[in-house]
């Protein structure tokens, strides 16, 4: 099973998974790191505005990225 790497990049903050996970494969990885994302949104969207997680394979090459912000906008 490959191994995969869920970075995450939370404000000016970089957070680099060391460890991964066995998964079977890069879709099986983008609904751990869909998950990861809601997770953190829920808990840090309050704070900050935009959450990302980066997903890395065994070789460390970007494969996909996911993203939740938070926009505001204020009307008169």
């Amino acid at each position: 099973m490959p191994r995969f790497y869920f970075d995450v990049r939370a404000g000016a903050e970089s957070m680099p998974d060391p460890e991964g996970l066995e998964l079977d494969g890069l879709e099986a990885a983008e609904h751990e790191a869909t998950q990861t994302v809601l997770t953190l949104g829920r808990d840090w969207l309050p704070c900050l505005r935009e959450i990302c997680v980066e997903v890395r394979d065994e070789q460390h090459r970007l494969r996909l990225s996911l993203s939740v912000a938070l926009t505001v906008a204020y009307f008169e």
